[in-house]
């Protein structure tokens, strides 16, 4: 799909979903505590869950095997990283207001439980709709806006993630909110010690 942005979403299918989602549905729902926006979410830095990782390494497989083209602009010599990652619940009116995760290059939302009445992944600019689909997998540039319009179901989770290149960014964050903070810098140990 090409938005308007002329950015390419990629979508795939994860195919071990019927199997890890259930595990990832109850982990999110026993984890996610904090109000984030509209919704319930984990700890931006839930590497610990191992089941997340499976999640993040699909991610990132789908990034690295894209080709270059100017609406996918993949940059083969830098090593990409997983910044951060997060599970999200959403109940009955929960919603996302439009953000971006710039300045992060790729994102991600893996939809792990969608009942009837899931709210799409929404891109805002363009206003096209990705049908939340539980083992979908939506990877977009970290600077193209979206959102969650008002949930009607109750229980639908995703988990959320972002990439860098290893050599491009600093990242810091302020514990007191889920506000980034960064700065270009290639001293990756400083880095290091905010994932």
């Amino acid at each position: 799909m090409i938005i308007h942005e002329e950015a390419k979403i990629h979508i795939h299918e994860y195919p071990f979903a019927e199997k890890l989602n259930p595990i990832l549905h109850k982990i999110i729902l026993d984890k996610a505590d904090k109000r984030d926006r509209g919704a319930l979410m984990m700890d931006y830095k839930s590497f610990d869950v191992p089941e997340f990782k499976k999640i993040g390494n699909y991610a990132l497989s789908i990034i690295t095997g894209c080709k270059w083209s100017w609406t996918t602009p993949v940059i083969l010599h830098d090593g990409l990283i997983l910044a951060n990652i997060w599970g999200q619940w959403y109940g009955k009116g929960d919603f996302q207001s439009p953000h971006t995760h710039y300045p992060f290059e790729w994102s991600f939302t893996y939809f792990v439980n969608t009942p009837r009445g899931s709210s799409p992944l929404v891109f805002t600019t363009s206003k096209k709709k990705v049908a939340a689909k539980a083992g979908s997998m939506v990877i977009f540039p970290s600077w193209v806006k979206h959102h969650v319009p008002p949930n009607k179901s109750e229980e639908r989770s995703v988990i959320a993630g972002n990439f860098f290149y290893e050599n491009k960014l600093e990242a810091r964050y302020d514990d007191r909110s889920t506000d980034q903070l960064f700065s270009g810098t290639n001293d990756l140990e400083k880095f290091s010690d905010y994932l």
